[in-house]
């Protein structure tokens, strides 16, 4: 659950995974390949006479290439930074009452739907520990609970009182928001991860 971007993550992946192919290829033919060979020593060459007497045509394309690709790569540096971050949101409802033609805005903190919801449900006897937290996942609002049980704890009975503490929350909201329960295990074991709604 967070705000990555997965077209981007799959287009830098693809870009970097088709630069590594054309790179062990171009490594491969060098070795192997004759007129590879003599044209790479026939690049080198050129490149390292690029800073001594190199004609004025050849270094302006040399520059704007290595400029050109820097700043390709700058951009997508930003781009992946700015959407990485967790996902996470401070706000759980934002209305401006535009849609029923009231004038005004609502907006609910995640921090006040946080604490109802640890409130409620830290007060049940099963809960040894749990965290609240609320993401922004597809431009949505969703909320993942996660709880430790006590050591001998149904599972079935917190499944069943988060259930009802998330159908009270949705009916005070006015809207059903995505839930993502994780139980946990009390002590030593795997967890278990059940889906509310």
């Amino acid at each position: 659950m967070n705000a990555t971007n997965r077209g981007l993550g799959r287009t830098v992946l693809v870009l970097v995974g088709l630069a590594l192919l054309v790179s062990g290829v171009g490594a491969v033919l060098v070795q192997t390949v004759p007129w590879a060979a003599a044209t790479w020593h026939d690049r080198a060459r050129v490149l390292g006479d690029l800073g001594r007497a190199a004609p004025r045509a050849d270094l302006v394309t040399a520059w704007t290439w290595v400029l050109g690709g820097a700043v390709v790569l700058g951009v997508l540096a930003l781009v992946v930074l700015t959407t990485l971050g967790g996902g996470r949101t401070g706000t759980v409802v934002e209305e401006d009452g535009s849609a029923d033609g009231v004038a005004g805005s609502v907006r609910i903190d995640a921090a006040a739907v946080q604490h109802a919801l640890s409130s409620a449900i830290g007060a049940m006897p099963e809960v040894g520990s749990l965290a609240v937290d609320v993401y922004r996942v597809r431009g949505r609002r969703a909320i993942r609970i996660r709880v430790r049980l006590r050591r001998g704890a149904s599972p079935r009975a917190i499944t069943t009182g988060v259930e009802g503490v998330v159908a009270d929350l949705d009916a005070l909201l006015g809207d059903q928001l995505p839930v993502l329960l994780e139980i946990a295990r009390g002590g030593a074991g795997s967890g278990r991860t059940d889906r509310v709604h």
